[in-house]
């Protein structure tokens, strides 16, 4: 198919798709459309569909009116995978966004199906429904302004896990085509998992009673290390109950493959940052570093100043 052609058949299936979420069911932590909100499945067409799930998931488009680069980070939320738990004055939600657009970065929202799956593992429709987020954004890349080359994934908790899903094995299709979006690659530029769980062998549930430190832990198989493995910036605490060992070894062995990694390991810090320590309430301290890295890796320019 010629690339006109084919454009204009993504375009109509995104027209489509904006025309089925103005209509869909909310949901508690979905809340009220923001910014342009689309539906990532057309009707009747959702993978591994189960009927106790929300199957109304989107994405959610956010361009600043100062735009300093052309890189756009796709920002969904943890919650074990049985919520998508986005508040929007939380650290991690609209927090996180409402930070990235003054510093002039593109933001798209990603709502995910919940609560799990039950006949298939607890991340499948998650992931399923990321990989069609970041067709869907590609796909929307020119409308919006910024790089198909420069999409990047942040979540934390079982939104981490998710994040390095999405960094380490997309060259692995979490379902099967649908429609011409899927036919775009679902690769990332760079992605944070921040302080991720669910990534070591460490028990099903991926809490660690051992400390993070028992030597037979591993990386679990779900995660490929694949050719399409990008840039990851680390975030965790040593103070969390969901190892920080995660992180730290899934680093070292990106290291190995000598791709650029960044990795922070915060002093008496918990799970959601919270402190351990002499200083109270959560730890925001990581957001300018990973500006920083962003200005360091040519993905942005250094506006602090």
């Amino acid at each position: 198919m010629k690339r006109k052609a084919c454009m204009a058949v993504v375009t109509a299936c995104l027209a489509a798709l904006w025309a089925a979420g103005t209509t869909a069911a909310t949901d508690p932590r979905a809340g009220k459309p923001e910014g342009e909100r689309i539906a990532l499945w057309p009707e009747g067409k959702i993978p591994s569909f189960e009927a106790h799930q929300y199957n109304a998931p989107f994405i959610e488009w956010f361009v600043p009116s100062n735009k300093t680069t052309d890189a756009v980070m796709v920002v969904t939320c943890g919650g074990g995978y049985s919520i998508c738990n986005w508040v929007p004055g939380g650290s991690l939600g609209g927090g996180l966004r409402d930070w990235l657009l003054a510093k002039g970065m593109t933001v798209v929202r990603l709502h995910h199906r919940t609560p799990r799956p039950k006949k298939v593992e607890k991340h499948v429709t998650a992931w399923q429904d990321a990989q069609r987020a970041i067709r869907l954004v590609r796909a929307g890349a020119a409308a919006h302004g910024v790089n198909p080359d420069k999409i990047g994934f942040i979540g934390y908790s079982a939104a981490g896990h998710l994040a390095l899903l999405m960094a380490l094995s997309s060259q692995t299709n979490a379902y099967e085509p649908i429609d011409e979006i899927d036919a775009l690659p679902c690769n990332i530029a760079f992605s944070v998992p921040v302080y991720p769980s669910y990534v070591l062998s460490d028990g099903a549930n991926g809490k660690n009673a051992h400390g993070g430190d028992r030597a037979e832990d591993v990386i679990l198989p779900e995660f490929k290390f694949d050719s399409g493995t990008c840039p990851v910036f680390f975030l965790h605490g040593d103070a969390d109950g969901y190892s920080p060992m995660a992180s730290i070894k899934v680093y070292s062995r990106l290291h190995a493959m000598h791709v650029s990694c960044e990795l922070h390991v915060f002093a008496l810090r918990d799970h959601d940052f919270k402190s351990k320590g002499a200083t109270k309430g959560k730890f925001l301290g990581w957001r300018p570093i990973l500006w920083d890295w962003f200005v360091q890796t040519g993905l942005c320019n250094d506006v602090s100043r």
